[in-house]
C-alpha cells in the first residue's frame, strides 16, 4: 500500500510547485502595479507554499526513486515523465529569482546564486540532451507525444529570471558568459520548440487524450519567454557594450510572439475546462506558461506603454488564480481516485 502510494509521486508533482510560484511571481508584479502591499504579503505566502510544496515533493519523488524496483527506470521510459524532471531546474532558477527580488543581492546570495545558475543551466541542458536521445532511440508510445516534451528546452530558456539580476552585480569574463549561456539557451529552446513542438501538436492533433490536454497551453509559455528574453537581453548593453538588438526591433518581434500568445490562450482558454481534462494532475501544466503570459505582458506594457496591456495583464493574473484554485480540486479528485483504487486492489 506505502509503495504504491510512492509510486504515484512521479516527476509530474513538480508542476504543482513551478504553478504555485509563478501564482507567488505574478502577484508581486500586480502589487507593483497596483501599489498594494496586500498583495505583496499574499505572494509571499504564495512563494512560501511554492517552497514547501517543492521541498515535499522532492523528498517524496527522492524516496520513490531509491526505494522501489525500476522507479528511477520509469522516468527514464517515460518521454512525459523523464521532461517533467526539468522542471527542477526551472523551480531553482524561479526561487533564485524572487528572493533576490525580495532582498536584494547582497555578495553572499551573489555566489550563491551564481553557483546555482550554472549547476541549474547545465542540469536542464543535460535533461534536453537526454530526452533527445530518447526521442532518437526509444519506441514511443503515442501518449508520451504531448507537450509535455518541450518542457527541458524551454528550462534551459529560464535561465534568463537569474541572468538578469546576476549581469547587474557582476562585469567582465562573468558577466561576458552568463549573456553567451543566455544566448545559447535561447537558441537552444527555440529551434527545439519548432521542431519538438511540431511533434508534441501532431500528437495532440492524432491522439485525442483528456489527461495530457493542459500541457498544450505550454506553447504560450514558450512564445512569453521568448519575449522576456529579448526584453531582458536588451538591458545588458550597459555591461556588454555593443547589442545587435535595439528596443524597436525587440519591440516589434515582440509583438508579434505575443499575438500568437492570445491565440494559444484563447483557444485553450475554451477547452480547459472540459470533463475530459478533470481530475488529473496535468492541470496544473495551466500555471507556468500563464505566469509567463502575465510577466511578459507587463513588461510589453512597460515598453509599448498601451494601456490595454495593463487591463490583460490584470485578467490573465485573475484567471491564473481561479485555475490554480481549480488545479488543487483536481488534485483532491486524483488523490481520492487514487486511493479508492488501491483499497480496490
Amino acid at each position: 500500500m506505502k509503495n504504491k502510494l510512492l509510486y504515484a509521486f512521479g516527476s509530474e508533482w513538480f508542476g504543482m510547485a513551478i504553478a504555485t510560484l509563478a501564482v507567488a511571481q505574478v502577484f508581486f508584479l500586480v502589487s507593483r502595479y497596483l501599489d498594494n502591499l496586500a498583495l505583496k504579503y499574499t505572494g509571499e505566502a504564495f512563494f512560501a507554499l511554492g517552497i514547501i510544496i517543492f521541498v515535499v515533493v522532492f523528498i517524496l519523488w527522492s524516496i520513490r526513486g531509491i526505494t522501489i524496483h525500476d522507479g528511477k527506470w520509469s522516468h527514464w521510459n517515460s518521454l512525459t515523465r523523464l521532461s517533467f524532471i526539468a522542471l527542477i531546474p526551472i523551480i531553482s532558477f524561479v526561487i533564485n529569482h524572487i528572493l533576490i527580488d525580495l532582498y536584494g543581492i547582497s555578495s553572499l546570495m551573489a555566489i550563491l546564486s551564481l553557483y546555482n545558475y550554472f549547476f541549474s543551466y547545465f542540469l536542464a541542458l543535460i535533461l534536453g540532451i537526454l530526452l533527445g536521445y530518447r526521442l532518437y532511440t526509444k519506441e514511443i508510445n503515442k501518449d508520451e507525444i504531448n507537450y509535455a516534451i518541450i518542457i527541458p528546452p524551454l528550462s534551459i530558456g529560464t535561465s534568463i529570471f537569474l541572468a538578469t539580476p546576476l549581469m547587474g552585480y557582476y562585469h567582465g569574463n562573468t558577466a561576458q558568459t552568463i549573456y553567451f549561456l543566455v544566448l545559447m539557451g535561447l537558441g537552444i529552446f527555440f529551434f527545439l520548440y519548432i521542431f519538438i513542438g511540431s511533434v508534441a501538436l501532431s500528437g495532440h492533433v492524432s491522439n485525442k487524450s483528456g489527461s495530457t490536454l493542459p500541457t498544450a497551453m505550454l506553447p504560450v509559455g514558450v512564445s512569453s519567454l521568448i519575449i522576456i528574453n529579448l526584453l531582458s537581453i536588451t538591458s545588458f548593453g550597459a555591461v556588454i557594450g555593443n547589442m545587435v538588438l535595439n528596443i524597436g526591433t525587440v519591440e516589434f518581434i515582440s509583438i508579434l510572439l505575443w499575438g500568437f500568445e492570445v491565440w494559444n490562450f484563447l483557444v485553450m482558454f475554451i477547452i480547459m475546462f472540459r470533463k475530459e481534462t478533470f481530475g488529473y494532475l496535468s492541470v496544473w501544466a495551466y500555471g507556468f506558461p500563464l505566469g509567463l503570459f502575465a510577466t511578459s505582458t507587463i513588461k510589453l506594457e512597460a515598453v509599448t506603454k498601451i494601456a490595454i496591456l495593463g487591463y490583460i495583464f490584470l485578467f490573465i493574473w485573475i484567471v491564473l488564480i481561479l485555475l490554480w484554485f481549480y488545479a488543487l480540486l483536481n488534485t483532491y479528485v486524483f488523490v481520492h481516485r487514487l486511493d479508492r483504487n488501491m483499497k480496490a486492489q
